[in-house]
């Protein structure tokens, strides 16, 4: 393959920077990373299933840290090339006398990576959302898993799958609902749609509610709709809706406002009708209110939440602010009722990693039921799919909640816990027994897949670092600050890891949702990790003004764990991803890295997101991360800051250049700054700046750096 395809420029040194110990701190093959992890930001599922069994945010791109960890752990010398060469190739590759540390640990990515390589791993998450996340994706797989699901499916169906029964409107057959669609209902007593488009058919049809009688009617022009029921012509395609409607036959919503359901959709085999859309009737709504009725029979033998929604987060005030007060709030009756049921069948499993498993999967199927899930089909270029709650990096109130049938009415439909345990969980266990990795062609673009023999991920978990190092156990993982690990005795040969990003992504006010369910089948087990009501900590390394944990505590409890990580390093690197677009947060991981001892001798612009990310798409948002690798050094020497202006400037623009000439979109600003920022980390660790015999801090020399983005920016 092309050495162009796969170079990147090395960082120009800083004069008194310490020898290099590892291949990343002298070079990295960002551009042939670059183009894996393009095409693994939009299929993520395809190519690291092992990191989707389960949600996790921000979630790093398993290509780059199989990356950094190849890099990290070969010795100085080994060439960017020879590095990517080993990306796509196993055997013989193996560092099994290497341990990697990762005590930002998230969902487990560093650990996946660092065990398909033959290292030993050890992670820590103050999180036990995290930490279980993370657990399962490095667990064994176990014998007899699919038995065990059928048998927890087959207890739940004869008090779930009655309450989610329909009939086709053309033959009057019985069947099952695939889900069901809701509309806020005002305090008015009007309903109000987001759009009067039910689903787009993707021949400019479309099916559509009318604003008079409610009917719905199938239309080829959605602008120009005319009801099949009462013949009214309307333009389905109008915004935010308010029309008067009779009073509703079912109601529901924890918190303010309330909901009704308004349209079903099923699939019918018969000569008659296809299925599709059909209005919510009076024997539909017989069918909820029979399953509320029995909910609230057998709701005190049920496993099920009573932790409330804590009050005073950044993000949790949003449910608290429409009256949602206990996490059951977020779930109607009958789904209360099937969830219930099945994590009650899943806690009485006698085989605990199979337990594990389906507990996971389990929790990872309450992304997509609970009432603020909506229908991606209303818009014209999505699919028709369960649009989930964590879309974007917050509780985000739906305006139309889709109801799903938890346990679905087709084989594939999207969301339900049988799709999820076949296509999550199944194919993340065959992946690893067996990983693949992408192979780049020689224009650089991604061109097949290649099995790696003799990988594996994850393997025997370890009950202690003693027995990780003597026996044949493949990792420890952590429930805890990573500053709180006793490593006295281990020695460690890198550290890679991803630290929060500052108040980018609230992890604990957002977990919480998964772990008041999570509690109820792992208490037991693990008390010290799930004993209390909220995983919310004043622990948790994150900026939130409304829990008034500042910038300084963020700082502070970085260069907690980055202390840890240096006195357990043997003259190995750290190596972290991070962006930000506040030049502040920079300047205090830049603090936190130099308060623990450490220099940055590199940094490398990766790619970290997908550009259609919900939570970014159309926000010309920030789509790269900055590597930044460190080594343990000395003092610092000082510098003017006119000089290291200029350095930043010279190496940036150089950056930059190199990464337009590879990109087939143009970068953000926002990424621009991404670079300069990384550029500047190097630069300022290595000196003490002054301008005018005034000593700079981090963070206002972060932010002075400002004007070279803008002048790069404009020099394109």
């Amino acid at each position: 393959m092309r050495t162009s395809a796969t170079r990147c420029s090395p960082g120009v040194a800083v004069s008194d920077d310490p020898p290099a110990r590892s291949a990343v701190e002298a070079d990295f093959p960002t551009r042939g990373v670059n183009a894996l992890a393009a095409s693994e930001s939009y299929n993520k599922h395809h190519y690291r299933p092992t990191n989707y069994q389960h949600k996790w945010w921000a979630r790093r791109l398993g290509s780059v840290f199989r990356g950094l960890c190849l890099a990290a752990l070969s010795p100085a010398g080994t060439s960017a090339d020879e590095v990517w060469a080993r990306h796509v190739r196993a055997n013989g590759d193996r560092f099994e006398d290497c341990v990697v540390l990762d005590p930002f640990m998230g969902g487990g990515t560093t650990g996946q990576e660092a065990t398909r390589l033959g290292a030993k791993f050890v992670g820590a998450d103050l999180n036990p959302v995290a930490w279980f996340v993370a657990r399962m994706g490095l667990a064994p797989v176990p014998e007899g898993l699919d038995e065990r699901f059928r048998a927890v499916v087959d207890r739940a169906e004869a008090d779930v799958r009655p309450y989610y029964r329909t009939r086709c409107r053309g033959c009057g057959a019985a069947t099952q609902a695939a889900f069901y669609l809701w509309v806020e209902r005002t305090g008015g007593g009007e309903r109000r749609y987001d759009t009067l488009v039910v689903d787009h058919d993707g021949d400019g049809g479309a099916t559509v509610v009318c604003p008079g009688c409610g009917a719905l009617s199938v239309v080829d022009a959605p602008a120009a709709a005319a009801c099949g029921a009462c013949g009214r012509g309307f333009d389905a395609t109008r915004e935010d809706v308010v029309v008067a409607a009779d009073p509703p036959r079912v109601t529901a919503g924890g918190g303010d406002p309330t909901y009704e359901p308004y349209a079903v959709s099923y699939d019918c085999d018969c000569d008659h009708d296809a299925g599709g859309f059909a209005a919510f009737d009076a024997a539909d709504a017989e069918r909820y209110e029979a399953a509320a009725a029995r909910f609230a029979d057998v709701r005190d033998e049920l496993p099920l939440p009573t932790e409330s929604v804590p009050t005073g987060g950044e993000k949790t005030r949003a449910l608290r602010r429409r009256s949602y007060t206990r996490w059951t709030d977020l779930f109607n009756s009958r789904q209360l009722l099937a969830l219930g049921r099945l994590l009650a069948g899943v806690r009485d499993v006698d085989d605990d990693r199979s337990r594990h498993y389906l507990l996971l999967t389990l929790s990872a199927a309450l992304e997509f039921n609970n009432m603020f899930c909506s229908y991606k089909g209303a818009a014209p270029s999505a699919p028709g799919a369960v649009r989930h709650i964590f879309s974007h990096h917050a509780y985000v109130h739906p305006g139309e909640p889709l109801e799903n049938n938890p346990l679905g009415a087709a084989a594939r439909q999207s969301g339900t816990l049988p799709y999820l345990y076949d296509y999550r969980l199944k194919r993340a266990l065959s992946f690893k027994r067996a990983p693949v990795e992408r192979v780049l062609g020689d224009d650089g673009t991604v061109a097949a897949k290649r099995t790696l023999d003799g990988e594996r991920v994850g393997g025997r978990p370890a009950d202690s670092l003693d027995d990780l190092l003597s026996g044949d156990a493949t990792h420890y993982l952590h429930c805890g600050d990573g500053a709180s690990l006793s490593l006295d005795d281990v020695t460690v040969d890198a550290v890679v890891t991803d630290p929060p990003y500052y108040d980018s992504v609230q992890y604990a006010e957002l977990a919480d949702f998964f772990y008041v369910w999570l509690k109820r089948g792992l208490e037991p087990e693990f008390p010290d990790a799930f004993g209390v009501d909220s995983v919310v900590s004043g622990a948790e390394a994150v900026g939130n003004s409304s829990r008034e944990k500042s910038l300084d505590d963020y700082r502070r409890l970085l260069e907690r764990v980055f202390d840890t990580a240096a006195a357990a390093l043997d003259d190995g690197p750290l190596v972290f991803t991070f962006h930000h677009k506040r030049a502040e947060a920079w300047g205090a991981v830049l603090s936190a890295v130099t308060g623990a001892g450490f220099r940055v001798v590199a940094t490398y612009p990766v790619r970290g997101e997908n550009r259609l990310s919900v939570h970014i798409d159309g926000q010309r948002a920030i789509q790269l991360d900055s590597v930044v690798v460190c080594r343990v050094a000395g003092s610092r020497s000082p510098r003017a800051w006119t000089d290291v202006v200029d350095a930043v400037e010279r190496d940036a623009r150089e950056r930059l250049a190199e990464l337009r000439a590879s990109d087939d979109e143009d970068l953000s600003a926002l990424d621009a700054g991404v670079v300069v920022r990384g550029v500047g980390m190097r630069h300022l660790s290595a000196h003490e700046v002054h301008d005018d015999g005034e000593s700079l801090s981090p963070g206002e020399a972060m932010a002075r750096l400002a004007p070279v983005t803008e002048r790069l920016n404009e020099r394109r």
